[in-house]
């Protein structure tokens, strides 16, 4: 976990301005912002469920206190009738003839048990049965033997009394009240009143509760189920809990399922409605709306704030780090200016009179190097009085001559072009060819002090012979190559070559030997190190302080194979 974090530190550490800014910004506003629309959401959620629980209880109380009241119009219904003296009286009475028992029927007890039907459409049947052999009136009055063949006048004979009791079954829909008749028990009469419901309009406020993912079940103390309707889909009804549908094995908040568990009042019936906690989830879609249009829009701010640091800070750094870069490449001819008056614009103006500052110490200090050097340059020349030098090695060839010693005469005379070539009449310039020639002149003079030990190998491209180039740059090389070279040679001929070639922007000069090599560790430090004499330090500083950067000396050797030292300067023509 530790080399984790590490490799994400070195990383943001290594990740550009604007990414870091963005990540910050990521980091300082859209994370908080996506906590707060997550807490938002809970909440609402939270409050939506609280309220659309709420919502249900309400109408399930509603639907149940309706329930109730249907229950107690039909149970006042049937006291009024099981309590009606005339209905008793006709229903016990003695009359001679089946004619006047049907005139009492109908003057009497149809109108009081037909009358209910068209106050209450829902009621499907009215009738009174009566334990006595008469014939069966219509809808209203039937003997009680009719019933015998009845399953459900079976389970229920014997147990029903003056209350009322209502006989219900989901499976049938059917919807029953059934009682005695108290008066007709006075007079030793039994009489049984039969009152149907319509079964769904006695429960069709209860249908109106189920909702998609919810159910409902009303059962007795006994467990039968008076009604059961879902608003679960088939797929949803097999994969739901199987708890779900069996009332029976229902509980209070079992997984993601919420249960409402009421008591219908007057009577023993138990209500539960249940349903999925998650269909609440539904009713959040406008939360979740507005919560990711507010997140497009503070991401869009967040866009909008970033384009405009970048172009008001990143920019500004980024072009001075391009500046730093081209100041490093070596261009100090760039000006770095900024109007801006923040802490950017004093940075960039900061590094711009530094910038200026250093141009101006560097050029003092070339400055000052080039005229010293032209100072020693000068002073070595006013030692040397040419024009007696040049009499004296001509006076020295003359004799040579007149005494036949051609050797002496041959170097004098390299010696007298050496030093009019290097003396170059006070000039630091030369063409190509001068400087060959300079370098011909010294080759021989050496070759005649070191007995032709060595070969000299002149390759030098006629194209380049016209361009300028400083003058003494080769000589002090070719002395080196003598002296730390070829000299210690224990066995074999040494051998210097003088090659010269050109690019399309430079002249290269090449002075190469098969001596002993230079040690690495010399090597490495030969351009820096200052000795005593005109080394190859100076000659390297004689280019740079001249031509400038990139021109300079390079040095290449191996122990025991040679040594090839390279000079770059620009292809230029001399002036007129």
């Amino acid at each position: 976990m530790r080399g984790f974090r590490r490799i994400l530190a070195e990383r943001f550490k290594n990740m550009n301005l604007t990414r870091k800014i963005m990540f910050i910004y990521v980091c300082v506003s859209a994370i908080p912002m996506l906590l707060l629309g997550m807490i938002l959401l809970i909440q609402e959620r939270q409050t939506l469920r609280a309220k659309e629980l709420s919502a249900i209880n309400s109408s399930l109380q509603q639907s149940i206190s309706q329930l109730n009241s249907s229950i107690m119009v039909y149970d006042n219904l049937s006291d009024y009738i099981a309590y009606n003296q005339p209905v008793t009286d006709v229903l016990t009475g003695h009359f001679s003839s089946k004619y006047e028992l049907y005139e009492q029927y109908q003057k009497t007890v149809d109108p009081i048990l037909s009358s209910p039907q068209y106050f209450s459409p829902d009621i499907t049947s009215l009738t009174i049965y009566v334990d006595r052999d008469i014939p069966a009136h219509g809808y209203t009055v039937a003997p009680l033997s009719v019933l015998a063949d009845q399953d459900w006048y079976q389970e229920i004979k014997g147990s029903v009394g003056p209350s009322v009791k209502w006989l219900i079954s989901a499976e049938n829909k059917t919807c029953r009240s059934l009682r005695t008749m108290p008066l007709m028990e006075q007079n030793d009469e039994k009489g049984l009143m039969y009152l149907a419901v319509d079964y769904d309009s006695f429960f069709s406020d209860f249908s109106k509760l189920c909702k998609k993912g919810q159910g409902i079940y009303v059962m007795d103390p006994s467990g039968n189920v008076l009604y059961k309707d879902s608003g679960f889909t088939k797929h949803e009804q097999k994969v739901a809990p199987s708890r779900f549908m069996g009332i029976s094995d229902l509980q209070e908040n079992i997984d993601d399922y919420f249960l409402i568990q009421r008591q219908v009042p007057g009577t023993d019936w138990k209500v539960f409605l249940y349903g999925r906690q998650n269909f609440f989830a539904d009713q959040t879609s406008v939360v979740i709306i507005f919560i990711l249009l507010f997140s497009a829009i503070v991401a869009a701010t967040m866009f909008v704030a970033a384009s405009l640091f970048q172009k008001f800070v990143v920019s500004s750094i980024r072009l001075l780090e391009r500046n730093m870069q081209r100041v490093e490449a070596g261009d100090r001819t760039l000006r770095v200016v900024s109007d801006s008056k923040d802490e950017i614009g004093g940075l960039i103006r900061g590094f711009g009179s530094m910038l200026t500052e250093i141009n101006r110490l560097i050029q003092q200090n070339y400055e000052g190097k080039l005229a010293l050097r032209k100072a020693e340059m000068k002073a070595l020349q006013a030692q040397i009085n040419p024009h007696f030098l040049y009499n004296s090695l001509s006076l020295i060839n003359w004799k040579a001559i007149e005494a036949d010693a051609d050797d002496i005469s041959s170097i004098t005379l390299a010696l007298s072009s050496f030093y009019r070539t290097s003396l170059n009449r006070g000039k630091n310039v030369l063409t190509v060819e001068k400087e060959i020639e300079n370098v011909k002149s010294y080759l021989m003079i050496q070759s005649y002090m070191h007995d032709n030990s060595f070969d000299v190998v002149i390759d030098v491209d006629e194209d380049i012979l016209q361009y300028e180039t400083l003058n003494l740059l080769l000589q002090p090389l070719i002395e080196n190559a003598i002296d730390h070279g070829i000299d210690l040679l224990e066995e074999g001929k040494g051998y210097i070559k003088i090659i010269g070639r050109q690019t399309a922007d430079t002249i290269v000069l090449m002075v190469e030997d098969n001596g002993v090599g230079i040690e690495p560790e010399v090597l490495s430090s030969i351009l820096t190190y200052k000795s005593k004499g005109y080394g190859v330090h100076n000659i390297n500083q004689r280019i740079e302080l001249f031509y400038g950067k990139p021109y300079c000396l390079s040095i290449e050797s191996e122990l025991g194979k040679g040594t090839k030292c390279t000079v770059t300067i620009p292809k230029r023509r001399p002036s007129a």
